[in-house]
């Protein structure tokens, strides 16, 4: 049997109420030369016995596999998925998204066409999803993956200016979600590009990998993905304290800066330009403190500032070790303004 042109990869943990629709999408594709690569993260509902009833319309595309443990995050199963996936390129899908009837189609001639190792949309359709309510096409609305990007209205090659794109980066002009985007297989396994093993933001640092290591870069103008933006969900209804939301962030910066740190070490254009270093790791803290802040709304800086000694003390007590030495530099520049 040869090997298909694309595989689709698909994490999946407890996604029973969304897995139909996402692999019913993919059945509803134009193009029809691909593999689903799944892999399931030790669900503890029915998302495989969903999975398992729409096998047989795959007609041997669907392969099914399974992580030894949870592993609490979507990058153990997306590398999983690419080591035992077989196209010619890979593209991502999330267990609740969809994905558009001509998505793979596109993808495959702009490709083909460029020889790009990446092809990159900001375009997507979405829609605000409340847990147990249905949708229809008319709940469907234009959005781009993110607000501060614009998107083009042709296709387009990034410059192969690396200062350029590092930049534009650090400006939020690139996505860095991995659904919407098609790679080159090859690409990747040759450049050894995987997913950290991080609970979030392991995407950010995938992304970021491929825009430095990818000789073309394609920008494309149409969308390829349904994204449900799920409202009321249980997962956005997890009862945290203040600490304990704190602590899961940071458990996420620390390591995350020392990665970046590691492979840039590893760049010859990082070692030339040390201030795009530099830019790098305070774009990757002030980012998420970004994402953070909203939880510290009422308190002033000095009782923020406090709070962060008390919490790192806990989570990396070594102030000698590099990842306290990269937060501790970029942290004190970060402004806590919630107007």
């Amino acid at each position: 049997m040869n090997a298909p042109k694309i595989s689709v990869i698909t994490p999946m943990y407890n996604a029973e109420k969304y897995i139909r629709q996402c692999l019913i999408s993919v059945l509803a594709s134009k193009f029809t030369d691909y593999e689903v690569v799944l892999v399931d993260d030790c669900s503890t509902d029915n998302s495989l016995a969903e999975v398992e009833k729409l096998a047989p319309y795959f007609n041997g595309r669907l392969k099914i596999f399974r992580t030894e443990k949870n592993s609490g995050g979507a990058g153990v199963p997306r590398n999983l998925g690419i080591k035992n996936s077989s196209g010619k390129y890979i593209t991502f899908i999330d267990n609740d998204d969809m994905i558009l009837p001509t998505a793979l189609e596109n993808f495959f001639a702009v490709t083909e066409e460029t020889g790009a190792d990446v092809i990159h949309t900001e375009k997507c359709l979405g829609f605000r999803y409340v847990e147990g309510q249905n949708f229809s096409r008319n709940d469907l609305q234009n959005v781009f993956t993110d607000k501060n990007i614009s998107g083009t209205e042709t296709v387009a090659t990034e410059t192969p200016d690396l200062n350029d794109r590092i930049g534009r980066y650090t400006l939020n002009q690139f996505g860095w979600l991995p659904w919407g985007k098609f790679f080159r297989r090859d690409f990747l396994t040759e450049n050894k590009i995987e997913f950290p093993q991080l609970a979030l933001s392991e995407d950010m640092i995938f992304c970021f990998k491929c825009l430095c290591l990818a000789k073309n870069y394609v920008r494309v103008p149409f969308a390829a993905n349904i994204h449900r933006f799920r409202i009321g969900s249980a997962s956005q209804h997890v009862s945290r304290t203040l600490s304990e939301s704190l602590q899961r962030w940071l458990s996420v910066i620390l390591p995350g800066a020392e990665i970046l740190d590691d492979f840039m070490n590893g760049e010859e254009f990082f070692e030339r330009n040390s201030e795009r270093r530099e830019d790098i790791l305070k774009f990757w803290v002030h980012s998420h403190l970004d994402f953070m802040k909203k939880n510290f709304a009422g308190m002033s800086r000095y009782e923020i500032r406090k709070f962060f000694k008390t919490e790192l003390k806990k989570i990396a007590p070594d102030k000698n070790s590099r990842q306290r030495k990269i937060f501790d530099k970029y942290f004190p520049e970060y402004e806590f303004n919630f107007n």
